[in-house]
């Protein structure tokens, strides 16, 4: 068990398939007068959220895996097979490295939602 992967992956898809799904709605409150600005940055929040959160509950699962570890992979003697510190750093720097991610695989569908020209999107 390797310390330095974190397991941080995060998706594009969902933002990609944010804005298809919901560009009538983003042609609506385009339509009612929220900027593009507005627009590009709901989608990056959003991405920014889900990375974030993700990153929270992977991390969850690997702290919970790391502790079972500790507690029942044990030699004939009772000390640890071989010790694993618990780093706090390692799963902040994870939760850093994922919103980031999230928000980067985010941009390219935030801007195609900023860019939407609100008939084409209402009309569908």
């Amino acid at each position: 068990m390797d310390q330095r992967n974190s397991g941080t992956r995060v998706n594009p898809r969902p933002a990609a398939t944010s804005v298809v799904q919901k560009s009538r709605e983003i042609g609506i409150l385009r339509a009612m007068g929220i900027s593009r600005g507005q627009v590009l940055w709901i989608f990056l929040l959003q991405g920014g959220l889900l990375g974030l959160l993700g990153s929270a509950f992977g991390s969850g699962i690997g702290l919970g895996a790391l502790l079972l570890w500790q507690r029942y992979a044990l030699n004939p003697a009772g000390t640890p097979l071989f010790p694993l510190p618990i780093e706090p750093k390692l799963f902040l720097t994870s939760l850093l490295l994922a919103t980031i991610t999230g928000l980067l695989a985010a941009f390219a569908p935030a801007l195609r939602a900023a860019r939407l020209d609100p008939v084409v999107a209402i009309r569908g």
